[in-house]
């Protein structure tokens, strides 16, 4: 990695700034990235984490006896809502894609640049992230018997790739929509929503609980469970929701977006602090309130539960406008290392756990608080990720697909 030279680097991140992109939606993804980085990073320092030797492929596979509340907190900020908000950004440009190039054309490039990554991610990259957790069980058994048992016997788990192949799934739908009703999702007009952000919030709010609510109750919040097959797994409560957004992105997406929500005159942008405010109150009323009733005994369990997965439905809407507010809003100027890590983040996403599982797994033990820890995990994974990205990205038909 040390030969590679600095230039590829460079170039790629003028070319970014040189192609007509939005410079709001390019940060946002790259900040979403990140904030998976660190989510991924901090896991293993929760007062939740958990380690069973016997379900090493579990949520935390690395879990260090350091622990910080804090954490908690962070942790759970970012779960109500990042996933939901990267299927919308996924969904933005898929409209757009699907006139320029048809449905055919469409779904090969995304065969391309989702399922060859996927494929490859799931039979090397996982493995060698969850060996990390494997070692730790105890086992003796070389890398090639515990890659066989992962695959054929342990589930063959896809990590944080499992985005990766629901995102292709509902394009695969997407492109379907457009081969059967091609004029159809252009027949609700947009305007309206450039002006009236809350009742865009609240409309969302609908979907989001509809969806949500009935699914959550029939498989609870933690189930995870297999498409058809392994690796394709799902948050099995989950899947309505991220679908929502995903199409929500993709009907905001079909024309100018600034005709619509995502205006940089319109009302959610220039009241971005507004909507930042907010999103943090409901957050805090999502994780304070249950809390207060359980300890005072107000109420039912069941009605608690009630009461806070419809604040939970709250905070991801209230979050997701939010960052969509605050970049289409505040972010106006190009920066070159935020171009270079925008073009980056995709190659970021795919390889970061790999690096997280190892650095977390060679700080166990270490007599640290649990703060400075995260800061070398995260640290360590986003510079490690990056450079990986500039190197693979310096290889030109690499960089086609990547």
């Amino acid at each position: 990695m040390a030969s590679i030279s600095a230039v590829p680097a460079l170039n790629s991140a003028s070319d970014l700034a040189a192609r007509p992109r939005d410079v709001a939606f390019d940060y946002l993804k790259a900040t979403v990235v990140l904030m998976v980085v660190a989510h991924h990073s901090c896991l293993a320092y929760t007062t939740f984490a958990h380690f069973d030797p016997a379900r090493y492929l579990a949520a935390q596979p690395v879990v260090d006896l350091a622990r910080w509340r804090f954490f908690d907190y962070a942790e759970n900020f970012n779960d109500v809502f990042f996933m939901s908000l990267m299927f919308f950004i996924s969904g933005l440009f898929v409209w757009p894609s699907l006139r320029r190039s048809r449905a055919l054309v469409f779904l090969r490039g995304r065969l391309l640049r989702l399922g060859a990554p996927f494929a490859a991610g799931v039979l090397l990259l996982m493995p060698l992230a969850y060996y990390a957790s494997w070692q730790l069980t105890g086992h003796d058994a070389g890398y090639l018997a515990y890659w066989r048992q992962n695959i054929t016997t342990d589930g063959w788990p896809p990590g944080p790739l499992w985005f990766i192949w629901l995102l292709l799934f509902f394009d695969t739908l997407a492109a379907g929509f457009f081969i059967a009703w091609p004029r159809r999702i252009g027949a609700v007009p947009l305007i309206w929503t450039k002006r009236e952000p809350l009742l865009a919030a609240a409309a969302m709010f609908g979907l989001c609980a509809t969806v949500y609510l009935p699914a959550l109750k029939a498989f609870g919040f933690h189930t995870w469970g297999a498409f058809l097959i392994p690796p394709l797994y799902l948050q099995l409560s989950r899947f309505g929701l991220y679908l929502v957004w995903f199409a929500s992105g993709a009907w905001l997406g079909r024309d100018d977006l600034e005709r619509g929500l995502l205006a940089q005159d319109c009302s959610l942008a220039r009241h971005w602090r507004w909507w930042v405010a907010t999103c943090f109150v409901a957050y805090n009323v999502l994780v304070f309130l249950p809390m207060g009733l359980a300890a005072a005994g107000a109420l039912t369990a069941f009605q608690r539960g009630t009461i806070g997965a419809v604040l939970w439905v709250v905070s991801c809407v209230a979050s997701c406008f939010a960052f969509l507010a605050l970049f289409r809003g505040a972010v106006r100027t190009r920066r070159p290392w935020m171009d270079s890590l925008s073009r980056s983040a995709y190659i970021i996403y795919l390889v970061h756990y790999v690096y997280v599982l190892w650095l977390q797994r060679a700080l166990v033990g270490s007599e640290v608080h649990a703060s400075l820890k995260f800061l070398v995990v995260f640290t360590g994974a986003t510079l490690f990720s990056w450079l990986t990205a500039q190197g693979l990205l310096a290889v030109p038909w690499l960089r086609r697909v990547l």
